[in-house]
């Protein structure tokens, strides 16, 4: 067992990066909030993904939200690699024009947080890209109060493929 699986379940996310007419999508776990204001967060691409590659030339990606009911294009997204394989013929996801960065959004995600590179920090084998959050879209799960009842996100047990979601049971502190 890694030692990193001890904080697992984690939250899965689809990242996009590349452009519209040239999309590429990774599944990614390693995504964090890391400030309010400006509104910024971390995510953790390994040094030799092709992702990093096409944040690395044009400085912007988007963290799309999934749902479980696209579990198998999440699957997808993170076992083959956009070097490879053109993965928006593979996959059934729609990918849309996003309002401000080059990268594509995801229709059939919850939501999509359009970012710019603000830094970024050596990690080990990863590198941390610190976004700046430019424009969010969101679906209907994110009104007044999120409908936890109805917005199933994925939950990645550890490395393989083991998912969960979250209940419709909602506990307040």
């Amino acid at each position: 067992m890694r030692e990193v699986e001890y904080i697992y379940p984690m939250r899965t996310f689809l990242i996009t990066s590349g452009t519209f007419e040239k999309p590429n999508v990774m599944t990614a776990d390693w995504v964090t909030p890391l400030s309010i204001n400006p509104p910024l967060l971390g995510v953790a691409i390994g040094h030799r993904r092709f992702t990093k590659k096409l944040i690395d030339e044009y400085g912007e990606f988007v963290v799309s939200v999934p749902t479980i009911e696209i579990l198998r294009d999440v699957w997808i997204a993170g076992t083959v690699s956009g070097a490879d394989v053109n993965k928006a013929e593979k996959l059934s996801i729609t990918f849309v024009p996003s309002k401000k960065v080059k990268a594509p959004s995801i229709r059939e995600c919850q939501a999509n947080l359009e970012c710019r590179v603000f830094k970024e920090v050596e990690t080990g084998d990863h590198i941390l890209y610190i976004g700046e959050i430019v424009e969010v879209t969101k679906g209907d799960a994110f009104g007044e109060i999120p409908d936890v009842k109805n917005y199933r996100f994925i939950l990645h047990v550890g490395f393989g493929n083991t998912f969960t979601t979250n209940s419709s049971e909602i506990f307040k502190a």
